[in-house]
């Protein structure tokens, strides 16, 4: 039987909120591989200072309670980080981290405090994080000693509120549900099958507060990363989580657009508006390859005054190379289709 390590965040599992180790630490004590590597390596040392700097900078501020579900959940990234950079998905107790464990070491420390600024004060309001890890063995690298992938890493990053109050609770079970539809291993809270978690690939789901429009409406933009074992590169994507607190749900397209044709006339401007753009690199021919894509309200963003972004993914309508392109279409030119409550939830009042 394969080994398995899942790390679940605190908020799902009801990790008690005691004392983490230092990040950082007196190097004329380091007794394992991991304290050693960290010592003996200065990308990874100065990855390990940046961190610890990251942390305390992230839980300043913070309710006790959530500066207790912060710790474990940086106790959880810590046993994730030391799995994921092995062959086995197992933590080393002995030897020393080769040079490819090393660079893995040091992308996860630095990759970690970038998601850790996200930990911050926007708008009047507190958020901090809440993640979810799982590591495994790739079955089918398992017995090749020259296979760059034996271990599968999955990752998901969700904000949480710092508060008390009935926003706070609806937010926070918001994102959970969200996070929950977007990656396989937060199901394995609930009971969920490991057999669900792909072992051969590594994932990240990503979600951030990208806005707060007003006091209503909170955006949250979403990245994702998914790599196959063995292929040529990963893909990656980006969209929208649109928030409406006085509703408590997901933004949904009558709230911005009306009318029997709304769909058809926001296709034919954005078709109009892709050309314009990005005419030399399209290899979509119609305004029907692009239909269901533009009329989703994850690909749109709220933020620009003058118009509505919307977003493509790679190899959508161009080449992958090309990136994730995406277009805006001016407000005024999609006004025959304004729905009544358009400017309450873009503005959020």
């Amino acid at each position: 039987m394969s080994s398995f390590r899942l790390v679940l965040p605190a908020i799902l599992l009801a990790v008690a909120a005691v004392p983490a180790s230092a990040a950082s630490f007196d190097c004329t004590k380091a007794a394992t591989p991991f304290e050693h590597a960290i010592c003996d390596m200065p990308d990874l040392s100065a990855a390990d200072d940046l961190l610890a700097k990251s942390f305390a900078t992230a839980t300043g501020g913070l309710t006790k309670g959530a500066v207790g579900l912060m710790r474990a959940d940086q106790r959880n990234w810590l046993d994730y980080a030391q799995r994921a950079c092995t062959d086995d998905a197992e933590v080393m107790t002995s030897g020393r981290y080769d040079d490819n464990g090393a660079s893995c070491l040091v992308e996860k420390f630095n990759t970690r405090s970038g998601v850790l600024e996200q930990s911050r004060m926007i708008s009047g309001h507190r958020f901090f994080l809440q993640s979810a890890y799982a590591v495994l063995p790739d079955p089918n690298e398992a017995d090749n000693p020259d296979s760059y992938w034996k271990v599968a890493s999955h990752e998901v990053v969700m904000p949480q509120l710092d508060s008390d109050d009935p926003l706070a609770e609806a937010f926070n079970r918001f994102i959970a549900e969200m996070g929950a539809n977007k990656s396989d291993i937060l199901s394995l809270a609930g009971g969920g099958d490991i057999d669900d978690v792909d072992g051969s690939s590594d994932t990240s789901v990503i979600i951030k507060v990208k806005e707060l429009g007003g006091t209503n409406r909170i955006t949250m933009d979403v990245s994702t990363y998914w790599y196959g074992h063995g292929a040529a590169h990963g893909n990656w994507s980006v969209s929208y989580l649109h928030y409406l607190a006085d509703q408590d749900r997901g933004l949904i397209a009558s709230d911005i657009f009306a009318g029997d044709d709304w769909a058809s006339t926001l296709v034919d401007a954005a078709w109009a508006e892709l050309q314009a753009e990005h005419a030399e690199w399209l290899q979509v021919e119609t305004a029907g390859d692009i239909a269901e894509i533009v009329v989703e309200p994850s690909r749109w963003d709220l933020s620009n005054d003058h118009g509505l972004i919307i977003q493509f993914q790679p190899y959508e309508v161009s080449a992958y190379a090309y990136g994730a392109p995406t277009i805006t279409i001016p407000w005024d030119k999609l006004d025959a289709i304004k729905a009544e409550t358009q400017d309450e939830v873009r503005y959020g009042y």
